[in-house]
């Protein structure tokens, strides 16, 4: 008699990310374990809870001592602003496509796993802190000539932010119904060419 096949967390996973991008929320465990040949029941047996599909699918690795996923002070006066600033962009936006469906769920008091805990970086202070030092590194790059001098950098720091924040939303939320014109990556090459040439 042949053995069952057993099916690597590596294909669950794949499986998964690829209903996620495409669905949203909407995405179902029940989806997920059809389109990857599974019962729901091995999916949670390896996961525990949608929400814990989710982040591992999502390959959400951040340090919850660090308000943003990288060093900026270590970056000033060093490489071009707009590839440091696209950098950043493009791994926050990695990081809200992870933080926005937990904290949605958490929202509406569909978690499955009320003991679980939310994920990192994603409370006030937190926010608060990003944003400074976002601003904290735009302010010394004008000091060193790099950019144009501003008023108000915390406001520049805030739309760059922002712009990260309602675009990983809209594809959390929308998933297949929303037309994605442009990938991440040209979505953040574009928010820093718009931020730097008004700057400029």
């Amino acid at each position: 008699m042949a053995r069952p096949t057993v099916i690597s967390d590596e294909l669950l996973l794949s499986t998964a990310r690829e209903v996620f991008l495409s669905r949203g929320l909407r995405a179902t465990t029940a989806e997920i374990a059809e389109k990857a040949g599974v019962s729901q029941g091995i999916l949670f047996k390896r996961f525990k809870s949608k929400q814990a599909l989710f982040r591992a699918a999502m390959n959400v690795d951040t340090d919850p001592t660090q308000p943003l996923p990288i060093d900026l002070q270590a970056r000033v006066g060093k490489g071009e602003v707009a590839e440091t600033l696209n950098h950043l962009g493009n791994l926050m936006l990695k990081k809200f496509f992870a933080i926005i469906p937990t904290m949605m769920m958490d929202w509406t008091g569909s978690r499955e796993s009320s003991d679980e805990p939310l994920p990192p970086n994603c409370g006030p202070d937190r926010a608060v802190q990003g944003i400074q030092m976002i601003s904290s590194y735009l302010r010394e790059e004008a000091a060193l000539g790099r950019l144009q001098q501003q008023s108000n950098w915390e406001s520049v720091a805030q739309m760059f932010i922002g712009s990260m924040w309602h675009y990983a939303f809209l594809q959390v939320v929308m998933g297949e119904v929303h037309e994605q014109p442009i990938t991440p990556e040209q979505y953040v090459h574009n928010v820093v060419h718009a931020l730097l040439s008004g700057i400029a």
